[in-house]
């Protein structure tokens, strides 16, 4: 019981920082006017997922909905953020806090297929901003899909470490 009052207590106290990151990360990205919100996962966001959920494009077929409630069970301190413009989901994101509490680790990321965004640059805004609040100095991107992914990421600032397999950028 205690186990579960602790983690329930760490799910109240990470959300706080969940919810402020995504209203900083809101608060610049409405000044850039692209058009883009982002918000918590939820029902809505699962449901406008399954519009592209088979779509042949996706380079990686995530199941959203039940990764996202295991980590939700697994995870209080995770970070997640849902990006949409003009009221369509155009991606997903969802990460968590290394195991030593210095980094914050995004462990999936997806854009919809046809999406012309820049969903790395959109949802760095979020992670730097979870990052400076849970006080992680650096953001890994976790096991790139593909070299053109891992390129694309050395191209954003981020540096490849071949033996964890993930992209790093200090924050």
């Amino acid at each position: 019981m205690l186990k579960l009052r602790m983690k329930e207590e760490l799910e109240k106290q990470y959300e706080v920082y969940r919810v402020e990151a995504l209203r900083t990360a809101n608060e610049i990205l409405s000044s850039q006017g692209d058009g883009v919100l982002l918000t918590q996962a939820d029902n809505r966001a699962y449901s406008a997922f399954q519009k592209w959920e088979n779509n042949p494009q996706r380079v990686k077929a995530w199941d959203w909905p039940n990764t996202y409630m295991s980590w939700k069970l697994q995870y209080p301190k995770r970070f997640e953020a849902v990006a949409w413009k003009n009221n369509k989901l155009v991606g997903l994101s969802l990460g968590r806090p290394t195991y030593a509490g210095t980094g914050l680790r995004l462990d999936f990321i997806e854009k919809a297929p046809q999406s012309e965004i820049s969903l790395l640059d959109i949802t760095y805004v979020a992670l730097s901003a979870y990052a400076a609040l849970i006080g992680a100095d650096h953001i890994n991107i976790m096991h790139p899909v593909n070299d053109f992914v891992r390129d694309y990421y050395v191209r954003k600032g981020f540096s490849y470490n071949a033996k964890n397999d993930c992209c790093t950028r200090r924050v």
